[in-house]
């Protein structure tokens, strides 16, 4: 699969950096959240998004 990173706001980002805090916490190790999006053209992303209807 191809992959590109998600086109996220400031907010986005701020939410996903306190969720990594939380996980973090919880985990007891520094855990890093990546946003990332399958390439529309990429015939396996097609699959994938219809296998989860």
């Amino acid at each position: 699969m191809k992959y590109t990173p998600a086109a996220l706001t400031d907010e986005h980002i701020h939410q996903l950096k306190e969720i990594e805090q939380h996980l973090s916490a919880a985990a007891g190790e520094e855990l890093i959240l990546v946003a990332y999006t399958g390439q529309p053209n990429d015939p396996e992303h097609s699959d994938s998004r219809r296998n989860h209807r």
